[in-house]
């Protein structure tokens, strides 16, 4: 049988020619699997203070559930109803509503369980953390916190979350009131609810950005009971928002074209409690599935699916988690943040 070989010279052109093809590209390294060590949904407890993650296949099946990550930090006293968010980062900023303090844990501290160092802790000058009770992200990385008892809404620039410590707000917003919720809309507008006034209201993307005493652009409080004692804020996609109306234990909706300007407002939607003994609603949030989930003070935790939400009505939640062992839950939060979402 007749062997056939290549002369080098041959080997070569080959080699050159294929370099030359069009769908030649040269080998690449595999990238880095991502990391899920942090992906769920996040909340936190003041009383047994922990920090806790459910995985996505946690939040699946009602059940009594033992988180699969549980944190506790010497950093803050947390004894109180503490707000959480995460940065652009994955960083967890939460308020330590008792002490009037900020703190945040890194990603790698998140991955596993046990006793965390916060990576920073900002603390109050002169008054500027007064019982923190709700933080949101604006658009360009600036954290914004609710003091419910000196009735302000501070503003901490990027640089000045990076570097912790005792910091002066950039911008301070005040006569607000005792704000309990925070959300900002997709416009860039920073929306509070005001449990003792009973309102929900609203400050343009232009009156963010000086401090002082300034009326909010939008103030709605409803012709009856509809909004008491408002909470927890989340945005849906459409532009709708919901509110934890914890003084009547129930989750009520106002529609996108409900809060263009101020007014006496009927709620659009009204969950009512489907329990014989109404928990109290504090935070609620949307996953990418635009279901909206409660996180009640007695540590039970419910998913309403989208299409329940379209009306008023007792729905039974399509998931309902119970946390045992630990009370004062107050917010809540999903890592990675949930796509289609205005920010939080």
């Amino acid at each position: 049988m007749m062997r056939l070989t290549l002369r080098p010279a041959a080997m070569l052109l080959m080699i050159l020619a294929c370099a030359g093809c069009s769908d030649y590209s040269p080998p690449s390294s595999v990238p880095d699997p991502p990391d899920t060590s942090r992906d769920g949904l996040w909340t936190t407890s003041g009383i047994l203070p922990g920090i806790f993650r459910l995985t996505s296949a946690q939040l699946q099946v009602s059940d009594s559930v033992t988180p699969t990550t549980s944190i506790t930090t010497n950093s803050a006293a947390l004894t109180g109803f503490n707000a959480l968010a995460f940065d652009a980062d994955g960083t967890l900023w939460m308020t330590s509503q008792s002490d009037s303090q900020l703190v945040a844990f890194s990603p790698t501290a998140l991955a596993t369980s046990g006793l965390r160092a916060a990576s920073r802790v900002i603390t109050s000058v002169d008054g500027s953390l007064d019982a923190p009770s709700a933080l949101a992200f604006d658009a360009s990385h600036a954290l914004w916190v609710a003091n419910t008892n000196n009735g302000t809404i501070v503003r901490y620039d990027a640089a000045q979350l990076a570097t912790g410590g005792s910091i002066t707000p950039s911008v301070i917003l005040s006569g607000v009131g005792h704000p309990t919720g925070l959300a900002f809309d997709a416009a860039g507008g920073l929306w509070f609810s005001d449990g003792s006034a009973h309102r929900i209201a609203k400050y343009s993307a232009a009156q963010l950005a000086t401090s002082g005493f300034i009326l909010p652009q939008v103030v709605l409080t409803s012709h009856g009971p509809d909004i008491t004692n408002a909470v927890g804020l989340a945005f849906d996609p459409a532009g709708n928002l919901w509110i934890a109306n914890a003084g009547l234990s129930n989750i009520v909706a106002l529609h996108a074209n409900h809060l263009t300007t101020t007014a006496f407002v009927d709620a659009d939607v009204v969950l009512a409690s489907s329990s014989t003994s109404p928990q109290l609603p504090l935070g609620v949030a949307f996953d990418e599935h635009q279901n909206l989930w409660v996180m009640y003070a007695e540590g039970l935790l419910a998913r309403y699916d989208h299409a329940a939400l379209a009306t008023s009505g007792d729905p039974a939640p399509a998931v309902r988690l119970v946390i045992p062992d630990h009370t004062v839950f107050r917010s809540l939060a999903f890592w990675p943040k949930p796509a289609g979402l205005p920010l939080n």
